[in-house]
């Protein structure tokens, strides 16, 4: 892979592309729930897991497996090509059997008797599956276009929110738009492709690709049955409204999440292709690197979010949803642990082949999540599934870093150490003094956040942060040389 691309270019489209995609159903859930009400929310959310499912087994483990076969199969156009035909009809034959899955399932299922149009049109999401091939564009490092069309696709659906959706009953026009909003850039996709790859030949050997793709997808059911597990449960014991308390704080946590790891998902293609090619010390520093910026988001949002959640959930959602603020504050951990076990395990451990560790992984946290949703949710609503899925992530991660440490060496100094932990320390503080002032919700919000920004960075600069030092001198000769 020549190194034409800039990995800070790349960041930044990246970072807008995962950023908006996470911000989109923030942004639209903020004005869906006071229309469709916690009800409401709930009732799609449901629909939305149960497709979800289907949509993950007709994905195998492609979406993460991609990125790194087309990054590793050479700049020629032939070799890249085979590579995507062989993953694109292993992708369509395993979507078409789902499709058939999911319908008969859906139209047979007393229990979804009563909503068999909304999860009808929800299988959309499962039919547009056949064109899902981010991880063509990801691998090809083409994260301008990716961003670009992201944006407009998903505004052009927020706009169609606003026009169509005004009442409670309106919530399966809502699931046609979040739809047509999450799956419709495949389709663009699909049209965009003839500029990067010709047309198939006799020469491919789909079964090459198997056991990684499986092995991923294994793991990928692990994690999907356990983070799945809580929404269903939820609903059994509790109802959809109570599904509706906790899947806005997890919208708000995976957004946090998406964004913060963004900024470091470019390495994972440039990562694949060093360790490909043996060059082990090139590895080792973009995953310094990467480490070091990942830290620097995933800290302060972590504790911002478990600090201001008092303000968040009201803001965003209203009043009614008062109940999922001790849930945000649980889950906002999350934000660190995801961050960690996607930085230091799944690029790892795929990178370097060893996909069956990321199985022994979520098998774990898939048993610890199980065990504990059934021992908490009865009791504990929301609350007991955000705990749950805490210790299960926790548990995770732990085995992630563990199987992956032999791989890479993180230079980490002790300046970073400390910059890091005084800038944390001093955010907190301040935020906490500001929670006594009296002012309207929004108002506050935006000055806890502006404040925190404003402290947590000029500590870092205070205390001349090695990773904020580069960055700052990087950014300064580029406009210098502009």
């Amino acid at each position: 892979m020549a190194e034409k691309k800039s990995l800070v270019k790349n960041s930044i489209f990246n970072m807008i592309y995962k950023g908006f995609t996470a911000l989109f159903p923030l942004i639209t859930t903020s004005y869906i729930s006071r229309v469709l009400l916690p009800a409401g929310v709930g009732r799609v959310g449901y629909a939305n897991t149960i497709v979800a499912y289907f949509v993950l087994i007709a994905s195998l483990g492609i979406p993460t497996y991609g990125v790194k076969a087309i990054a590793q199969s050479g700049e020629t156009k032939e070799g890249r090509s085979r590579t995507f035909w062989e993953l694109f009809f292993i992708n369509l034959a395993a979507t078409l059997m789902c499709i058939v899955a999911y319908y008969v399932f859906v139209d047979n299922f007393p229990h979804f008797a009563d909503r068999k149009l909304l999860f009808q049109i929800m299988g959309l999401m499962l039919i547009l599956n056949i064109f899902n091939i981010d991880w063509f564009y990801q691998g090809m490092e083409e994260y301008s276009y990716i961003a670009t069309r992201s944006i407009i696709v998903k505004i052009l659906s927020f706009v169609a929110m606003l026009l169509f959706v005004k009442k409670a009953k309106d919530y399966v026009i809502y699931a046609f738009i979040l739809c047509v909003a999450t799956a419709g850039n495949n389709l663009l996709n699909a049209w965009n492709l003839r500029k990067y790859i010709g047309k198939p030949d006799a020469g491919l050997h789909p079964g090459r690709h198997l056991k990684p793709v499986l092995i991923l997808l294994a793991s990928t059911i692990a994690t999907e049955i356990y983070t799945m597990l809580d929404t269903i449960m939820l609903e059994y014991y509790h109802g959809e409204t109570c599904v509706g308390y906790y899947s806005n704080p997890v919208k708000i946590v995976r957004m946090t999440y998406t964004v913060v790891i963004a900024l470091v998902a470019v390495f994972y293609p440039r990562i694949s292709y060093h360790y490909k090619q043996k060059e082990y010390d090139r590895c080792n520093e973009l995953l310094s690197r990467g480490f070091k910026i990942m830290l620097l988001l995933a800290l302060p949002c972590t504790a911002g979010i478990g600090i201001t959640a008092e303000y968040i959930v009201p803001f965003l959602f209203g009043e009614a949803f008062l109940p999922s603020i001790g849930t945000l504050r649980i889950l906002s951990v999350l934000v660190l642990v995801f961050s960690v076990a996607y930085f230091l395990g799944h690029i790892v451990l795929i990178a370097t082949g060893q996909e069956q560790k990321i199985l022994h992984a979520t098998i774990a946290g898939a048993v610890i999540n199980a065990a504990v949703n059934f021992l908490l949710i009865p009791s504990m609503q929301q609350s007991g599934a955000a705990i749950a899925s805490v210790l299960s992530e926790i548990a995770v991660t732990t085995v992630l870093v563990w199987h992956a440490r032999c791989s890479y060496h993180l230079a980490i100094g002790r300046n970073y150490v400390i910059s890091l932990g005084a800038a944390l320390a001093a955010m907190t503080a301040v935020v906490c003094w500001l929670k006594h002032l009296s002012w309207a919700v929004p108002v506050m919000l935006f000055v806890l956040i502006a404040a925190a920004a404003a402290v947590y960075f000029g500590c870092l600069l205070l205390f001349r942060n090695d990773t904020v030092m580069e960055l700052l001198h990087k950014g300064l000769e580029r406009l210098q040389n502009r």
